[in-house]
């Protein structure tokens, strides 16, 4: 698990072993510790020491690798905004007298260095998606979310047929299936490939209607098509 990374060097200084540190897993060097676990002395002052270094990211390395490649995009990108790690899980507030322009319209263009950033940093393997937020954009737009959800939900209802909403995040998402989770008359489910994957919104079968919709799947015309 990440909380026991560590990298181990044999070296002749901690300055040495926190560089190569540093220049393997691309993070600043300020964002690392160091710990000496063993010193071998030198032979009749012939040999310099060597020592073995252990070295630890001070925050979870999946945090470290996408602040240090926030700050040189929007360094390159000339935005006066700065990324600033949070106690919440995976979140990043991007901050600064440019956060308007980070957000832009509708949320898109924090939406799109949230994928750019995942999607840098996809080498890491299974990691969790690193979440970005600014201005209290994220806020605003999980109330609105849950607002559509509910308006979309009572438009099923009296249209007796799915709704596709527009392609949403992964947590955009999971705000849709969280307000619907309990709703007496519609339910969710995500369609589609990332990036346009999307929620759709049905009306709620009863067993009935589920043996039907499942014989029209196999044998025929599915009840509900859009």
């Amino acid at each position: 698990m990440e909380r026991d990374l560590h990298l181990v060097f044999e070296t002749a200084s901690i300055e040495d072993a926190v560089t190569q540190a540093s220049q393997k897993w691309g993070v600043p060097l300020d964002d690392l510790k160091a710990e000496v676990v063993n010193e071998e002395k030198s032979f009749f002052g012939l040999f310099g020491r060597k020592l073995k270094v252990r070295i630890e990211p001070k925050k979870p390395l999946l945090l470290l690798k996408s602040r240090a490649f926030l700050t040189e995009t929007l360094e390159l990108m000339g935005l006066r905004m700065a990324p600033n790690l949070q106690d919440e899980e995976n979140m990043i507030i991007l901050e600064g007298p440019d956060a308007d322009i980070i957000v832009g319209r509708y949320g898109d263009g924090l939406k799109a260095m949230e994928y750019l950033l995942n999607l840098a940093l996809r080498s890491l393997g299974d990691e969790p998606r690193v979440r970005l937020d600014s201005g209290g954009y994220r806020e605003r737009r999980m109330r609105s979310l849950e607002r559509l959800a509910e308006a979309s939900a009572r438009k099923v209802v009296e249209r007796g047929a799915p709704l596709r909403l527009e392609p949403m995040l992964s947590w955009e998402r999971w705000v849709i299936h969280t307000t619907l989770k309990d709703h007496a008359d519609v339910e969710t489910q995500s369609v589609g490939e990332t990036p346009d994957r999307k929620v759709v919104i049905m009306p709620k079968l009863g067993d009935a209607d589920r043996m039907e919709s499942r014989r029209a799947r196999s044998g025929g015309r599915a009840r509900y098509r859009r």
